[in-house]
């Protein structure tokens, strides 16, 4: 009888050491309001709409501990419409999906779908808004989520992530083929070399990043499509500035550059005649105000003719729950008609974060 004890008391330690060095956690948002839209020369659209600030999603995350300082992580997160209840991304893990390792003094290896550095660490420090607010977002103008990059997600990847270093940390990445499964042979694949630095250290944050992709031989104007980020933003303590600039090169789908949630980069009728490189640069601030925070921004990119500007206000009701609400008015091309179009969004919501 006392060996039976003994034994389960043995093991419920056990239980309870492994439990304590391993760690699953549940997160996610869940975001909604009333959204606006009109594009000049068409009917304005009304709607409840999911993702007006950032993109509704649930994930699972976890880490265990496996000894001499190394940890196994992973990510699974999906990306839904909180409007109708609709999956994101046309899979069930669309956002992210990888396993790895990582150390505090080596750096963290991650393999499977994440996002490209553009899209990870530059788009939030060029920009308020960044990857947020809908067509305020600097993806209007910036190529960073270009289409024949994953839309800036990739498959099939391996990054590594230095630890930081006063402030300083770099990356680099490759995928075997950016969207969708490997193909045999490698020029049968679209590959992505990924790689970026940024600095974060008290006032100041700094990024720059370049995406290298090179395509299948199979796609028409073959091009190995080239993506420059950069810039910075400091915070004085009453207002915060921000400013970056993008340079693409060898756009491959100039039809469907960068097309967003609502309106788009979408240039209707261009073709590699009208511009097959890209220039964008952006200005912004943000201040905090009451119980929130402001922003502002002016985004422009000059070849494919897009530029606007955007305001929005986020109001804390809490730590994890706001109100938001935000105006932008772009201007984008027409180059069937040579038109430039006025296309305006105006939201107001409400976000949650568990």
């Amino acid at each position: 009888m006392k060996k039976t004890l003994l034994a389960a008391a043995l093991l419920a330690g056990f239980a309870g050491a492994a439990q304590a060095q391993s760690n699953v956690t549940l997160y996610g948002i869940v975001d909604a309001g009333f959204n606006y839209t009109k594009l000049e020369g068409q009917a304005s659209r009304k709607g409840i709409d999911s993702g007006l600030m950032g993109q509704s999603r649930w994930g699972i995350r976890g880490s265990e501990d496996i000894g001499n300082g190394l940890k196994a992580i992973f990510t699974l997160e999906s990306g839904f419409n909180a409007d109708d209840g609709t999956q994101l991304q046309n899979r069930l893990f669309g956002r992210y999906a990888f396993v790895g390792v990582e150390s505090a003094s080596a750096g963290r290896l991650t393999i499977g779908r994440t996002t490209n550095l553009g899209f990870m660490w530059a788009a939030g420090i060029v920009n308020p808004f960044g990857l947020s607010f809908g067509t305020s977002t600097v993806g209007s103008t910036f190529g960073y989520n270009d289409a024949d990059l994953g839309a800036g997600r990739a498959d099939n990847t391996i990054y590594y992530y230095s630890p930081n270093f006063a402030g300083f940390q770099g990356a680099l990445g490759y995928s075997f083929n950016v969207n969708g499964q490997e193909a045999g042979g490698s020029r049968n694949n679209d590959r992505l070399f990924d790689v970026g630095l940024k600095y974060d250290n008290g006032p100041l944050k700094a990024v720059i990043t370049y995406q290298y992709l090179n395509p299948t031989s199979a796609t028409p104007n073959n091009g190995k499509f080239k993506n420059l980020t950069l810039g910075a933003n400091y915070d004085f303590g009453v207002v915060a500035v921000y400013g970056g600039y993008a340079h693409a090169k060898n756009i491959r789908n100039v039809g469907a550059w960068n097309a967003s949630a609502a309106f788009g980069r979408t240039n209707t009728g261009a073709t590699a005649a009208n511009f097959t490189k890209d220039n964008a640069w952006t200005l912004g601030l943000s201040a905090p105000l009451g119980p929130g925070k402001a922003y502002a921004a002016y985004q422009k990119a000059t070849q494919s003719k897009v530029k606007g500007f955007a305001v929005g206000y986020a109001y804390d009701l809490s730590k994890r729950t706001n109100l938001y609400a935000y105006y932008a008015q772009n201007e984008v091309r027409n180059w069937t008609t040579g038109q430039d179009l006025d296309a305006k969004q105006f939201a107001l919501g409400l976000q949650h974060r568990f």
